[in-house]
């Protein structure tokens, strides 16, 4: 039975937008819909959890990308990717059979377990980039692989990829790459990804970046993270984003993580560097009895904003209404970067 558990919402007001003579209000309203993936069956290889990595269409199926292991953390057990497929963005989710379709290979780069991805259905093939370790502890390298039917998948020959390699002793990306989105802007790609640098904190210092690419396979890293946790609710992890273009800039949905705790935040941005933060993050929270949820899929289709999350151990299917808003998030003063964003 579908279980429905709407979020308390935040309204924005007040906010006059120079290009429109009237004050817009925006609501962010995330209802918790069902479970839509729970974790494999006991021994299976994603016998304890998922995290969403992605959501594509191809023009005719919607294919869903998650994480999967036998532990909460993919640094405990292998994890590898799973594949699953549906004719609507409302489910059902079919499993591939073929599970899992991208998995580490024992003595190479990619030897422990898989961090993350980000998949693009571009010029009809699928494309994904995935962090990955050869052990642990050890750093992360983004890799390449590619299928014409999002089910089979060949690993690029020159994995690891230039400019995605870890980072300097000391500096903020020292101990790897973890790529969550990229995206295709009609002249090149752009990945959006979390960067790990070694000691402070346990597990380190989590910050987000972004590099650009003219054919997905050579990237040039922004020399800078382009958004740092500094809020209460973040501490010093924000990682996973999840990026989608929105009115003339960028829309991204962001996980940060204090004392245990997981939820997710929303920011925009009109260049994709220079983010501003919604004002009443965090947008989704945990449910009841649960601490974390950390990993979000986004896709904007008609009237709704329908998104994927891990809550604890089970994949969720969550929505949101389109609306819009105009504010000026980035606190420059200059007007002229105001535009319209969805919740």
């Amino acid at each position: 039975m579908k279980r429905r558990i709407v979020l308390g919402s935040f309204v924005l007001a007040s906010l006059i937008a120079l290009t429109v003579p009237q004050i817009a209000v925006a609501q962010v309203d995330w209802s918790f819909e069902e479970v839509v993936v729970p974790p494999g069956p006991p021994g299976s290889w994603d016998s304890y959890r998922h995290y969403v990595g992605e959501v594509v269409f191809d023009g005719t199926i919607y294919h869903m990308y998650l994480l999967g292991g036998q532990t909460f953390l993919p640094w405990d057990s292998p994890f590898s990717v799973g594949h699953w497929t549906s004719p609507d963005l409302a489910g059902p989710w079919v499993e591939d059979p073929l599970n899992p379709v991208l998995s580490p290979e024992p003595g190479q780069w990619d030897g422990y377990t898989i961090y993350s991805l980000a998949v693009l259905y571009h010029e009809g093939v699928f494309k994904m980039w995935y962090s990955a370790a050869a052990s642990f502890p050890g750093s992360n390298w983004v890799g390449y692989a590619e299928s014409v039917d999002g089910s089979v998948w060949t690993k690029y020959p020159g994995n690891p990829l230039p400019g995605l390699e870890p980072g300097l002793p000391g500096d903020w990306d020292d101990a790897g790459i973890d790529a969550s989105t990229v995206l295709f802007d009609g002249s090149q790609y752009r990945m959006w990804y979390f960067a790990v640098k070694y000691g402070g904190p346990a597990y380190g210092t989590w910050r987000l970046g972004v590099a650009t690419s003219p054919d997905g396979l050579t990237w040039t890293r922004h020399p800078d993270p382009v958004l740092v946790g500094s809020l209460p609710w973040e501490s010093n992890y924000v990682y996973f984003p999840e990026v989608i273009p929105y009115g003339g800039g960028y829309a991204m949905w962001y996980v940060g993580v204090s004392g245990g705790d997981a939820a997710i935040g929303y920011a925009v941005s009109p260049d994709g560097i220079h983010w501003g933060r919604w004002p009443g993050n965090p947008v989704l929270s945990p449910l009841p009895g649960c601490t974390t949820v950390d990993s979000i899929a986004v896709f904007a289709e008609g009237g709704t904003v329908r998104g994927w999350v891990s809550n604890c151990n089970d994949v969720w299917n969550v929505t949101s209404p389109l609306d819009v808003v105009f504010f000026d998030a980035f606190e420059t003063g200059d007007c002229a970067i105001w535009s319209s964003f969805l919740p």
